[in-house]
């Protein structure tokens, strides 16, 4: 069974989170859970929209003629079960019809604000509420991308492109010092080979080389034996690590 809460307690939060501050601070601040603030505002547009309706009729049957009546901000928050701030940014948005410092044409604002409520409850997105919630999910899916891609390269599941850059520079180039000492190595253990022979054979190495620089296109290996590193990119990228 549901719990129930005393009704005084339901203004206070409702009076709460209309003064803006979010369901989840009024859920801290009265010791309510969450889904009740919740669910109790998403019955506060239909709610207010039926006594404010109540408040026009009776109004309508006390005074004929209701186009002269003016009432304060305060006036307007008590009928409205809103608060003043509320009545403030309703009058800044054109929500309800002021006509003077802190005077407000009852009827109009009645009116005015009756259809406000008929967009909210109507899910039209009469109040921003709908893009504010769908902005506030998107920067929560940014946020929590960053954070895990952060999480990620701490641990070293991923590391920086220009990491992996130079490690594989270091790499290329120890294979290619490796390659050009062969025939050097080869003259010693075989004498009887020519200069140029010798020279063909460090020919083919250094030829061999270049290919491979080129395939790769990350490294490529000159002709008298330079070592031409790639130029690092200014983005800062991660890849994956196995």
């Amino acid at each position: 069974m549901a719990k129930s809460y005393p009704p005084d307690l339901i203004a206070k939060v409702r009076a709460f989170v209309s003064a803006g501050n979010s369901r989840r601070e009024a859920a801290r601040h009265f010791g309510v859970s969450a889904s009740f603030v919740v669910k109790l505002m998403q019955k506060a547009p239909v709610e207010k929209l039926t006594r404010a309706k109540k408040a026009a009729v009776a109004l309508e049957e006390a005074a004929p003629d209701l186009a002269t009546i003016v009432v304060s901000a305060s006036d307007l928050a008590e009928m409205f079960g809103v608060s003043r701030r509320s009545v403030s940014e309703f009058s800044e948005r054109g929500i309800i019809d002021r006509v003077g410092r802190n005077r407000f044409a009852l009827q109009r604002s009645v009116k005015l604000y009756c259809e406000h409520l008929r967009a909210v409850a109507a899910g039209r997105g009469g109040d921003g509420t709908q893009e504010l919630t769908a902005e506030r999910a998107r920067l929560a899916r940014e946020q929590a991308d960053a954070t895990a891609l952060k999480n990620a390269v701490a641990r070293r599941d991923l590391v920086q492109t220009h990491e992996v850059e130079r490690e594989w520079v270091t790499v290329c180039r120890k294979i290619r010092n490796a390659v050009l000492a062969v025939p050097s190595r080869v003259r010693q253990t075989l004498p009887h080979l020519t200069s140029f022979d010798v020279e063909q054979i460090s020919r083919e190495l250094r030829l061999a080389l270049t290919d491979i620089g080129k395939d790769d296109g990350s490294i490529a290996i000159a002709e008298e034996g330079g070592v031409v590193e790639p130029s690092s990119s200014p983005e800062t990228q991660a890849v994956g690590v196995d």
